[in-house]
């Protein structure tokens, strides 16, 4: 499929499913999460379309929206327990010091990207939060935090 016939595709199921997936994804999360999880959920489409031949679309995109759905819920129960744990104290008794993310890995990737990652995965921003505070678009710091991601662990490994 060219990348012309792909975005036709694209286009034509936006238009048709988009609504429901929004009112799918509207009975376990509020608007502004629902508007993001159609985002997200033809986001991984338009990736992974080329690659298989999609026979009944609805049902494709309605199980993309369930995952990104739960991938959502995951973050926010991450993020929630990371709120929770400073509070709570160590069980034998010794307070210890919050880490800063980028104090501890400074010098190993670039001060910007450090930056990136600890948003996204301390802070539970979404791609689309860290571009608008970082003032570029969503996909590119998914590209910039994968190759950071993929920087440290070479380097950690």
């Amino acid at each position: 499929m060219n990348s012309q016939d792909k975005r036709l595709l694209m286009e034509q199921w936006y238009r048709q499913y988009a609504a429901l997936i929004f009112h799918y994804a509207r009975q376990f999360t509020d608007h502004h999460s629902a508007e993001e999880t159609v985002q997200e959920t033809f986001r991984v489409a338009w990736e992974a379309v080329q690659q298989q031949e999609i026979e009944h679309p609805r049902a494709w995109l309605r199980k993309i929206a369930e995952n990104v759905l739960k991938n959502q819920l995951r973050r926010s129960r991450r993020r929630s327990s990371l709120l929770a744990g400073p509070g709570v104290p160590p069980e034998d008794g010794r307070s210890e010091d919050p880490v800063d993310v980028e104090l501890e890995y400074d010098g190993l990737v670039s001060r910007q990207d450090l930056h990136l990652l600890k948003r996204l995965a301390v802070d539970g921003f979404t791609y689309a939060e860290a571009a608008r505070e970082l003032n570029t678009t969503a996909e590119a710091c998914r590209k910039r935090a994968a190759r950071a991601k993929r920087h440290l662990r070479e380097l950690l490994d």
